[in-house]
């Protein structure tokens, strides 16, 4: 159900170098059902190379796209906060890029159609691409026209072939998560129009060395990015990056504008992080193995953390069950021994057990029947917005502990 990546998905050069191993780790997504505890689950080695020729990140192994997103957990529209990044997302996308409402928009990885709905009402030709069954039936559902395919090249044809050219084709949070970048690039030169825009979004590998954000590292993140490896690959087929906006969501994310090659005037936020990245010696192998010592010394951190307050017969629970959680969770061996459960607010995740290490993910009415002293934050990336939503918790005396960084924080 794997294979291994000995060459780089961009250069395609075999000289890559592991700099961070969290070992063996199930699906981070594969969540279980009370009957599945019983049953042996699937692990997969779980680490992370460098190209030492163009400096992608990226995992050793490649699972199956079938087994990891036909059947998915993750609804876009249950995140907090969304549906406003998007709608101005969705804006700036029509201010700039889009003239008439014959222009066609496509999303790659559309999910339940969050982002497309605000193009929909503001009548513009839409289509999602949505590999997941269940997450496409729901689109579908609410009237956003949705293909149940992976992209490709060959599905970029075919919908050339159907609607035309697409003006705008967005893709968020998935460029990292694909493993065969060229017919990505492919698929992308021939659905997008000469003066079409292709926008996507992605964590920034830069977040994991400011905010120790390892956790993102997971068997759907194949690749971990940055500006200067996805100029290389643009460059090999006629395509350029434009422009790069720097956006706090999920953490830290870039936005990356691409469009065919001279039809845009290039924006000096291109070379602005270029520079920073080389700053941040993304160039340079020692760069990367000092970052997995950090990953070391935090865990080490934050373990002492939790011993001392079971110690102490303190109550902690996790807030959150996100895929980032699991590696976490599985990485640090943290059980149900610390943790009493995981608070979940999303109902497609409600009812199950997290992946390896078997916390009961639990709806809110759980929660509140049986609050702990301390919530360990695995969701951190919607911090701000869940400290706002547990005010009355901290009122009371409850606790967050952030789990990331190279402090530990509680607050």
């Amino acid at each position: 159900m794997y294979k291994a990546n000995t060459k780089c998905r961009i250069c395609k050069s075999d000289k890559l170098t592991q700099f961070i191993s969290l070992g063996s780790q199930p699906l981070a997504n594969a969540l279980l059902k009370k009957e599945d505890l019983k049953n042996k689950e699937k692990y997969y080695p779980l680490d992370v190379y460098v190209c030492s020729s163009c400096n992608l990140a990226q995992l050793s192994v490649v699972v199956s796209k079938e087994e990891l997103f036909r059947n998915y957990v993750y609804f876009t529209s249950g995140m907090p906060k969304i549906s406003t990044h998007f709608k101005q997302y969705a804006e700036y996308v029509i201010e700039k890029y889009l003239k008439k409402s014959s222009d066609l928009v496509v999303e790659i990885a559309s999910n339940d159609g969050i982002l497309l709905k605000f193009f929909k009402e503001k009548k513009f030709r839409i289509l999602g691409i949505e590999p997941a069954r269940n997450i496409a039936k729901t689109a579908q559902s609410i009237g956003i026209p949705t293909v149940c395919e992976f992209f490709s090249e060959a599905e970029a044809r075919n919908i050339v072939k159907k609607y035309g050219k697409a003006k705008a084709v967005l893709a968020n949070n998935v460029v990292a998560h694909i493993d065969d970048y060229h017919d990505l690039c492919k698929g992308i030169k021939q659905l997008l129009d000469q003066k079409g825009v292709f926008v996507f979004e992605a964590p920034y590998l830069i977040d994991m060395f400011d905010n120790l954000t390892f956790d993102t590292i997971y068997h759907e993140h194949l690749s971990y990015l940055a500006v200067r490896p996805l100029i290389k690959l643009f460059d090999m087929f006629d395509l350029e990056i434009f422009d790069v906006k720097v956006i706090p969501i999920h953490g830290i994310s870039i936005r990356v504008f691409v469009g065919h090659k001279g039809e845009y005037v290039i924006s000096n936020n291109v070379s602005k992080y270029v520079k920073k990245e080389l700053v941040y010696g993304l160039n340079k192998k020692a760069s990367y193995l000092k970052l997995a010592k950090r990953v070391e010394n935090s865990k080490m951190k934050l373990l002492k953390v939790l011993n001392a307050l079971k110690k102490k017969n303190k109550r902690i629970a996790a807030y959150g069950a996100p895929a980032k959680g699991n590696t976490l969770l599985n990485y640090y061996k943290i059980g149900k021994e610390v943790l009493e459960y995981a608070l979940e607010d999303l109902p497609s995740k409600q009812g199950f057990y997290s992946p390896g290490m078997h916390i009961p993910i639990v709806d809110r009415a759980y929660a509140e029947s049986h609050l702990p002293e301390y919530y360990l934050l695995l969701a951190w990336n919607y911090t701000k917005p869940i400290l706002e939503k547990e005010k009355k918790f901290r009122k009371n005396g409850g606790k967050f502990i952030i789990p990331v960084g190279d402090t530990i924080n509680i607050i």
